[in-house]
């Protein structure tokens, strides 16, 4: 297992966002109940770093997401694959170009491939070879970065990032983990929040908060211009900013 802070296990998150008539939305899905971390948790698509992650570079500047994330090269590489990896198992959205340098844009081909990926048959490295893909990582802004409380059963140090969803790609609900899916304005799950509709955990309440100050994506984005990555190491409480999150006594769930 690659670990962060306090041996924290290190994982990313992928915040897909896009502008609407109405605004600003994000991707979210509700973890199943027989999920083992989160379980019935509204979350963004993401999951942990894999070993397999740190292979070959696929189009990453490593020293370049070394510095932005505070990481070493190799971990750095782990991560940005990593985000990249899970959001295209979970959501079929896939931050890569084909050979001619153009942006894939319908993935519905690789379903299989897919599920290879997610049942771990299949590397995400062999999966981008076998179609001469390479990422696309620019298009990932850094957003955060979360470190769970020392304690908790599974403790993770998770890496977000902000990504807009690709021209000519859509978002597949068909992911084994999720019960349902769909695109939502940071202010209508934050209302469900409060009214005990969903489900959240620290780190998802705090992002969609900021996501709620934004209209569109061009806001959103001169907000990552050049993001904090220190890590939030547990509850912070002590914090006067998330005093509603840790006051409100229906959802004291933990990261």
């Amino acid at each position: 297992m690659i670990t962060g802070v306090n041996g924290a296990r290190l994982a990313a998150t992928v915040l897909l966002v896009r502008d609407t008539p109405l605004g600003l939305e994000v991707y979210v899905q509700e973890r199943v109940s027989e999920m083992p971390t989160f379980p019935n948790t509204t979350v963004f698509p993401g999951g942990g770093v894999d070993e397999r992650d740190l292979g070959d570079s696929a189009g990453i500047d490593t020293a370049r997401w070394s510095k932005q994330l505070g990481m070493p090269p190799e971990i750095a590489h782990g991560i940005v694959m990593a985000a990249v990896r899970e959001v295209f198992e979970e959501t079929g959205v896939l931050l890569a170009r084909d050979r001619e340098g153009l942006m894939v844009e319908c993935t519905r081909a690789f379903d299989q491939e897919r599920q290879a990926l997610e049942s771990k048959a299949l590397s995400f490295s062999e999966f981008l070879k076998r179609h001469e893909f390479t990422l696309a990582p620019e298009l990932l802004r850094p957003f955060a970065r979360w470190v769970g409380p020392e304690g908790a059963e599974v403790q993770f140090d998770a890496f977000s990032f902000v990504a807009q969803l690709p021209p000519g790609q859509s978002c597949q609900g068909d992911t084994r983990e999720a019960s349902s899916t769909g695109w939502f304005a940071p202010s209508v799950l934050l209302g469900g929040w409060r009214t005990g509709l969903l489900r959240l955990v620290v780190p998802t309440w705090a992002q969609l908060k900021v996501l709620s100050m934004y209209s569109s994506v061009a806001e959103l984005n001169n907000l990552l211009q050049d993001p904090d990555m220190t890590p939030i190491i547990g509850d912070p409480r002590d914090n006067p900013w998330f005093n509603e999150y840790f006051s409100h006594i229906d959802h004291p769930e933990r990261f």
